[in-house]
């Protein structure tokens, strides 16, 4: 009689979680996870994001399904590279890659496809936002930011072009040096008066001549998206640029930042299941929670301002976090969109030529 209620309990769970579309296979799993927990390994980008993605999504996963999640740090092509020659396990089965690394890592067979039809049975997510290997699962913007005690908002830069502007606000600025996720090249061309519909395909030169104007020694390079968030709040710098989910986060522990919607760069992260993995059941269960759960899925948004593609959890937003949210028809002519296309064919040439002006200085 027990094993016949845990049986039931366990397809109680993934009726919750798969909306009534449990399979027998899927019980048979459920059994062996009573007696077996299993943990799904998630490389992400880690910092206080990773943090709501466990709350929002892995603690509640776990409530209903009984597989733990942890989520973790180290994402990138590199890692999906690594594991898929390694011959071995992995030991990360979701890895959340950029635009371009994932176009690269379908092309390199480094990750599983999506089948729609059972990570996402109700329609949730729309037609849009489907690739075949991966769902970004989260769009953020990338931002012009500011230290409110140093630059009052009021001062605060408008346009790329007065964030470059060195008589007007003077001192070095955090840029990421990930070109790819930061969005530099796109910024120093705005900078350099390039409309926000004209900037594809990148004129990577003139992009770099625009740097060379800001100067070298007015920029702080960070590697890490929790970096500017540090130099801001330590007075290190009084200019960034950064996530706008972020400087969200942080003004709730007592930062006094800000950011600029209007010129960000729009973009996400497909989140993927890595071929080397031995729990891709496990895996896309997690997936299909995280990009499916409309409760879960407004949770996330409201606490990150991060949009997700769930058209049923955008109905459970407020108004007013819609308006802030990358998505929202408000911001549609003063943002770009990441062209990741661009970036996958032209990743290599514009990375090295970015990486020659950095130690040309």
């Amino acid at each position: 009689m027990a094993s016949m209620e845990s049986a039931l309990a366990g397809r109680t769970r993934r009726r919750i979680l798969l909306g009534g579309a449990a399979t027998g296979s899927l019980a048979a799993i459920g059994r062996g996870r009573a007696a077996d927990p299993v943990t799904v390994n998630v490389a992400a980008y880690g910092g206080v994001i990773n943090d709501y993605l466990s709350r929002t999504f892995g603690v509640p996963f776990e409530r209903q399904t009984g597989i733990k999640v942890n989520f973790g740090t180290g994402a990138s092509l590199a890692l999906a590279r690594l594991q898929a020659s390694s011959g071995a396990a992995a030991q990360w089965d979701i890895i959340v890659l950029s635009g371009s690394e994932y176009s690269a890592a379908v092309q390199q067979n480094l990750i599983e496809p999506y089948d729609f039809a059972t990570l996402d049975p109700h329609g949730r997510i729309p037609a849009a936002y489907r690739q075949s290997h991966g769902v970004k699962l989260s769009l953020y913007l990338f931002s012009m930011c500011w230290d409110k005690r140093q630059i009052p908002d009021a001062s605060a830069p408008k346009t790329p072009a007065e964030f470059w502007d060195t008589e007007r606000f003077k001192g070095k600025r955090s840029l990421y040096s990930n070109v790819v996720d930061g969005s530099v090249l796109e910024m120093a061309l705005l900078a350099d008066g390039v409309a926000l519909d004209k900037l594809y395909p990148l004129d990577v030169d003139r992009a770099l001549r625009s740097l060379n104007r800001l100067g070298r020694d007015n920029i702080i390079w960070h590697t890490a998206n929790q970096e500017p968030i540090q130099q801001l709040t330590s007075g290190a710098v009084s200019l960034a640029t950064a996530f706008n989910g972020r400087v969200i986060l942080a003004n709730r522990s007592g930062a006094q930042l800000n950011y600029s919607p209007a010129y960000s760069g729009v973009s996400g992260s497909p989140y993927t299941v890595s071929r080397a993995s031995t729990k891709k059941r496990e895996a896309f269960q997690l997936l299909s929670f995280m990009l499916t759960n409309p409760e879960a899925g407004a949770e996330y948004m409201q606490q990150t301002r991060y949009a997700l593609p769930n058209t049923e959890a955008l109905k459970l937003v407020p108004q007013e976090v819609l308006d802030e949210l990358p998505t929202s028809p408000a911001l549609q002519d003063k943002v770009f969109l990441k062209s990741d296309a661009w970036w996958a064919a032209n990743l290599a040439t514009a990375t090295r030529k970015f990486r020659e002006w950095q130690l040309g200085g």
